[in-house]
């Protein structure tokens, strides 16, 4: 097991946040069993992390 993993629960939210790369947010509501849209919502927040990395590397100022 890789090291910088501390627990089960970051492995569940690292497939979820990718889940919702790969898929629509109903269906990862779904399949992670969570009974409101907005609990699932809350791992859309690290996209923002994707996005800031785009910025720099196509900013056109940089």
């Amino acid at each position: 097991m890789n090291p910088k993993v501390k627990d089960i629960k970051q492995i569940r939210q690292s497939v979820i946040t990718w889940w919702l790369k790969q898929e629509d947010v109903r269906t990862v509501q779904y399949k992670a069993g969570h009974r409101y849209v907005s609990t699932t919502e809350r791992y859309q927040a690290t996209n923002l992390e994707d996005l800031e990395e785009a910025l720099k590397q196509y900013h056109p100022l940089q």
